[in-house]
């Protein structure tokens, strides 16, 4: 079976990051996604690199989404970075 690893920055509170998890977890059993949770809160370093752009959805490639994102974007990502 395929399967992909997607981290996900996010906040509380965040509805564009609710969003950004709704989507992913909504492809989870297509592409066999497991999606790695990680708060902006938990690490200064981490908040001061995405405070402004989260939700970010990281790939293994190295790639991101952030922001407002695109269904399309999303799967293009995911079927790029498939194992």
């Amino acid at each position: 079976m395929r399967m992909i690893n997607v981290t996900l920055y996010f906040r509380e509170g965040c509805w564009l990051c609710d969003k950004a998890e709704e989507m992913v977890n909504g492809l989870k059993v297509k592409y066999g996604i497991h999606i790695q949770k990680i708060s902006i809160d938990s690490d200064k370093e981490i908040y001061d690199l995405y405070r402004f752009d989260i939700p970010v959805l990281e790939f293994k490639d190295g790639s991101a989404l952030h922001g407002v994102i695109k269904k399309k974007d999303l799967i293009r990502k995911i079927e790029e970075n498939l194992e």
